[in-house]
């Protein structure tokens, strides 16, 4: 559904417990950056499980920002899905996606570990041309021959140049997915060849997309390589595909800002700079309207904080 026709248009997230802080600062990046949209969007959020606190919590920030948010317990298939590697079950939660929304709209899937900083409404009226799903190219693993996706790709029959994309940003069309079973055989790749995930549903996705996604332009999802390739778990490889310092010019006009890896900024593990700066004055501002609430005059109670993590967390991200 086009975001310039007048009418809401959907955004999805998925998350559990580890991600309701991360989600919040999404969101008042989102309130923030596309105020204007904010006003016809519908958010779901989907979850299998959340405390009431969390719930709580959610629905307080939701009613302060006037998003119009709706939490979705859901379940996924009953099979084993590989979490190594810093993973968690919630990786999988996008892959109900088609399954969920049967009215013929096109929904905009976003990751919790980003912030929105351009205008959403370009992205939102992107042509698929047929194609199931649209997605950016991964910086990290540019294709399925470098970098570390798909472990064991050759034996899979994958040609080494096929490009592969990140699923943190992805604009879905859910009757096409459901006519290709994208998803659903996304999930039984899943079951079939749990060896052969590394990137949690993202591998499942690329195999079962090969090359029918849609390319979106590199802004739409930016990773902030600038301090990524800082850390102890990026070492950044593909030059000759995408050079570095393109891919650090991007982070000044991203649309949306992609904390991929484990070097999560809320955990502070993102080594300081622009993008960890950005990031921390939108976590500020979550924390201060929460510790603010009674200042404000708001009526309602201040929901129970997330404290500040006291030691590294090395759990990850894609």
């Amino acid at each position: 559904m086009s975001s310039s026709d007048g009418e809401a248009t959907r955004l999805v997230f998925a998350i559990d417990e580890a991600y309701s802080l991360p989600l919040t600062v999404a969101w008042h990046s989102l309130r923030v950056s596309n105020s204007e949209l904010t006003d016809r969007l519908t958010i779901d959020v989907l979850y299998e499980e959340l405390s009431p606190p969390t719930i709580e919590r959610l629905r307080w920030h939701a009613e302060l920002l006037g998003l119009r948010v709706r939490l979705r317990p859901v379940r996924l298939e009953p099979i084993r899905y590989p979490t190594a590697f810093g993973g968690a079950q919630a990786n999988y939660l996008r892959l109900v996606i088609p399954e969920l929304y049967l009215d013929g709209e096109r929904i905009l899937y976003l990751d919790a570990d980003l912030v929105v900083r351009g205008d959403l409404r370009a992205l939102l009226d992107t042509g698929l041309d047929g194609r199931p799903i649209a997605a950016v190219r991964d910086p990290l693993n540019p294709v399925v021959g470098r970098g570390r996706a798909l472990p064991g790709w050759s034996k899979l029959g994958i040609p080494p140049e096929q490009e592969y994309f990140n699923s943190g940003v992805l604009l879905i069309d859910p009757a096409r997915c459901r006519e290709e079973r994208l998803f659903a055989r996304a999930v039984e790749f899943i079951a079939a060849h749990p060896e052969h995930i590394r990137l949690w549903d993202q591998d499942a996705l690329n195999w079962a997309a090969a090359d029918r996604w849609q390319r979106l332009d590199p802004h739409r999802n930016a990773f902030p390589l600038s301090a990524l390739v800082r850390t102890p778990w990026v070492s950044y490889t593909t030059e000759d595909l995408m050079p570095l310092q393109d891919l650090v010019r991007l982070e000044e006009t991203a649309a949306v800002l992609h904390f991929a890896s484990p070097a999560k900024p809320w955990k502070n593990l993102l080594p300081d700079g622009p993008a960890a700066d950005a990031y921390r004055a939108l976590l500020s501002a979550v924390r201060d309207a929460e510790l603010g609430v009674h200042r404000h005059g708001l009526n309602a109670d201040p929901p129970r904080l997330h404290p500040r993590p006291t030691t590294p967390n090395q759990t990850g991200g894609h």
